[in-house]
């Protein structure tokens, strides 16, 4: 039986946002394929919402009535639904989701990608978003947790062959696109027009140092709230060695492949094949002390200049230039 649902679970730091703006931005076209993509209080194109009403999230859900409201938004039993959230692999319990999304009438699919990658981009994210302080190294130190861990809990409920696994991998996809990737597993649809690659920018060098620096004096939730996080995404633009990858040697490099050995071993079997722990990754110090003064002074100059939200915070810091 073909299935109805296709629940897309993340994971994140793999092409999620991508994939939704291209489902947002094509609705006519999935119409005519038989697909829908509701548009139910959707966020950042994204049903986040939903994950965080199916986790039952204090402040995050959706509003009351909200069942119903879905009910009604999925209630042609013509159209097949497609959802995305990279919410869903970590956040929401799988019998939750079965609520909504009944095993035997859904197909998950979950991107996975290399351990050293992928902790290093959701690393730079937390710091810009949240108020953690610690090293990278010890960040992986703190947050081992496997990718088989959760997928297990998830193939509990719906098993393992309603589950299509991918590499988050360039060379794995059709023209290098995660997106093409994507509708060939709701079997191709006709007419998509792809939407401009959205460019999340990573915060990377001497910027993601200082972010790291201010979070000792500013709690979780003065670091969480907006526009701080954009703030510091605006800086990326400002100078090349504010984005992008940040270096990483082979001590960092053999510490997660021991860390997670087990897990990828268990991917292995499953047949899922992530590529190696790269032996190193080039990209900007941070910190970079050949440049730290002349780069930290620039972001106090910017902030002072444009009144940035954070600089209550940064002028308890000892160091701030002014």
């Amino acid at each position: 039986m073909t299935a109805r649902f296709l629940l897309h679970i993340g994971a994140n730091k793999t092409g999620t946002s991508s994939i939704q703006r291209m489902l947002v931005d094509n609705a006519d076209a999935l119409g005519r394929a038989g697909w829908s993509y509701p548009d139910v209080h959707l966020m950042h194109c994204a049903h986040h919402r939903l994950a965080y009403s199916l986790a039952d999230h204090p402040t995050r859900g959706l509003p009351e009535g909200w069942r119903g409201a879905w009910a009604q938004a999925t209630g042609d039993p013509t159209q097949r639904i497609v959802v995305s959230s990279e919410l869903f692999f970590r956040n929401v319990p799988p019998q939750a989701a079965a609520q909504l999304f009944p095993p035997g009438q859904t197909q998950i699919v979950l991107y996975l990608r290399e351990h050293l990658g992928y902790l290093a981009s959701w690393y730079a994210q937390a710091v810009q978003e949240r108020n953690l302080t610690a090293s990278f190294d010890d960040y992986i130190r703190l947050f081992p947790q496997a990718f088989d861990t959760f997928l297990k809990r998830w193939e509990a409920v719906y098993g393992r062959e309603a589950i299509t696994l991918r590499p988050f991998r360039r060379d794995a996809f059709p023209d290098g696109d995660i997106r093409q990737d994507f509708l060939q597993q709701m079997g191709g649809v006709d007419g998509i027009r792809m939407p401009p690659t959205d460019s999340n920018l990573t915060i990377s060098g001497n910027l993601l140092f200082f972010k790291r620096l201010l979070n000792h004096v500013m709690s979780y939730d003065e670091a969480h709230a907006p526009p701080i996080p954009d703030e510091f995404g605006a800086y990326a633009e400002l100078r090349e060695t504010f984005r992008g990858r940040f270096e990483t040697g082979p001590e960092t490099a053999r510490l997660v492949a021991h860390i997670f050995a087990k897990d990828r071993a268990a991917l292995q079997a499953r047949g899922l094949d992530l590529g190696p722990v790269p032996e190193r990754v080039t990209g900007h110090p941070d910190p970079n002390f050949d440049t730290l003064q002349d780069e930290v002074a620039l972001i106090a100059q910017v902030a002072e200049d444009t009144g940035k939200a954070f600089l209550p915070f940064a002028r308890r810091l000892p160091v701030w230039p002014t």
